[in-house]
């Protein structure tokens, strides 16, 4: 496999400046080191329909020689499972690269008089509000998380991360979460002058599927270590298993590279050893990690069964979740 004198086109489903749009570009330079022949990487933008046009014409379109690749998000996955009719694509067919997760804090407005995860009993009986883009977004973590806990919540919908984050400030929402980046640049500093206050993290799965502490947090207590905490036992049934899968789309899958399916595989191998060398190499330790943080990275063959429990809810928790949307939420899935 030799790329050289080639342009290889990275298709971002988003418009600029986004999280997917931001992984890719810092992805791109070292691409261009690592991948045999050093070809050119264009990163070309197909934004709208929270992903599904751009991974469309990816499927359709995106020849298997190694020259397109696609950064996907937990959008790309959330879609391919809620909005089938629009969705073209099989994200399972696609030919995974890496897979990066990222993970998400949830904080509280510091008037509630929670001060950890300890004192999450006296949520019980506030009036909390949260808001969120849709019920069937990658915001569906938050909602399965407050009702596994046993905590009512009052979701406000059409609200983007940013105005719900600026909304927590003014004092009309009094409960949120960001993703890694958002919190550590926008919430870090309000926490520090006493604005608000860290809850607990989602926590990631290691490599043998265990729930673990988030990487980046080692301080703040797991959801799955709150949930303990609440009810005594660990979590199972039909519930969790709808909560695990949307975690496995929200958490795990939050970003990634893949190529077309039916892409040989030593064009597919080339690719794979290529991110191998762009992690352990220190030049991009220096610059650009930071669109990694410290989350397990996986690469290749490790990534499909994370985008299989991704995508496939048990009979179990799918009935479940249908039955929760419906009454909880006023949305049908």
């Amino acid at each position: 496999v030799d790329f050289a004198d080639k342009r290889v086109e990275l298709i971002v489903p988003f418009a600029p400046g986004g999280g997917a749009d931001t992984y890719a570009r810092a992805l791109a330079p070292h691409l261009e080191k690592h991948l045999p022949g050093h070809p050119t990487i264009i990163v070309r933008n197909i934004p709208g329909g929270g992903s599904v046009p751009g991974a469309n014409q990816f499927e359709a379109r995106a020849k298997p020689d190694g020259l397109t690749a696609l950064a996907v998000s937990s959008s790309t996955v959330f879609n391919s499972v809620f909005a089938k009719k629009k969705v073209k694509y099989q994200v399972n067919g696609w030919q995974p690269v890496v897979l990066s997760p990222q993970g998400t804090v949830v904080y509280l407005a510091a008037g509630l008089g929670v001060q950890s995860a300890k004192d999450i009993a006296k949520l019980k009986n506030q009036n909390l509000k949260f808001g969120g883009k849709t019920p069937t977004s990658s915001e569906m973590r938050m909602a399965l998380a407050m009702e596994l806990l046993g905590i009512d919540v009052n979701f406000i919908w059409g609200v983007e991360r940013g105005e719900a984050r600026l909304a927590m400030e003014r004092g009309e929402f009094n409960i949120s979460y960001d993703t890694t980046p958002a919190y550590n640049k926008h919430v870090v500093a309000l926490i520090k002058s006493g604005k608000f206050v860290p809850l607990f993290t989602f926590g990631v799965l290691d490599n043998k599927g265990n729930y673990v502490r988030d990487p980046n947090f080692p301080d703040l207590p797991s959801f799955v270590e709150v949930y303990e905490m609440v009810h005594g036992k660990k979590p199972s049934g039909a519930p969790f298993e709808a909560f695990r899968t949307v975690f496995q789309m929200a958490i795990m899958a939050s970003k990634g590279l893949v190529l077309p399916a039916g892409t040989p595989q030593p064009v597919v191998d080339a690719w794979r050893t290529a991110v191998k060398g762009i992690l352990d190499d220190p030049e991009f330790e220096k610059t650009a990690a930071s669109i990694v943080e410290n989350y397990p990275q996986f690469l290749g063959e490790d990534v499909r069964p994370i985008l299989r429990e991704a995508t496939e809810f048990t009979p179990e928790g799918w009935d479940w979740l249908k039955r929760f949307m419906k009454t909880k939420l006023n949305a049908t899935i």
